[in-house]
């Protein structure tokens, strides 16, 4: 097989048509990096009773970008940032005075929001955490946070 270096300069355009038809704008240089990681290990698996190289490498590069991109979306699926918006409604130090704020502002919330609110924002734990401490899913501790979020916001505007 070639030099790498040739490989990358002859499959380039490849990789670039790739990533511009899954609409990659966003983290440019890492999927170009990820077809890269991929056509170095077409490289090394190619089998050449197998069929063409060149229909080996689109479809490993393809795959490999495609297996991120499903990676990233769970990822950010799990994750609930905590936004300034969260930041705006509850205040983020607790000292001892402050904890008759914060009971103050779990006021009309059901117990499962003032969970969520101990459990995220309070004590920073993870959403998976809070679901498995409660017995539910993740999706069920995700509708108390909105559901809370709701209730705060209508009362910080009333």
């Amino acid at each position: 097989m070639e030099p790498f270096e040739q490989l990358e300069e002859m499959y380039r355009p490849m990789i670039v048509s790739i990533m511009k038809k899954l609409h990659l704008t966003k983290e440019w240089d890492e999927y170009y990096q990820i077809g890269l990681i991929a056509l170095w290990e077409a490289s090394e698996q190619f089998q050449p009773e197998k069929g063409s190289f060149s229909s080996f490498v689109y479809k490993k590069v393809y795959w490999s970008m495609i297996s991120h991109l499903r990676k990233q979306c769970r990822r950010k699926e799990k994750e609930c940032l905590f936004t300034e918006e969260i930041a705006n409604i509850i205040p983020a130090p607790l000292h001892d005075d402050e904890w008759s704020v914060l009971a103050d502002m779990l006021q009309g919330l059901t117990e499962r929001q003032k969970k969520w609110v101990m459990g995220y924002i309070v004590e920073n734990k993870p959403l998976k955490t809070i679901a498995e401490e409660e017995g539910v899913s993740v999706g069920t501790v995700k509708q108390w946070r909105v559901t809370a979020l709701k209730r705060l916001r209508k009362r910080q505007w009333s």
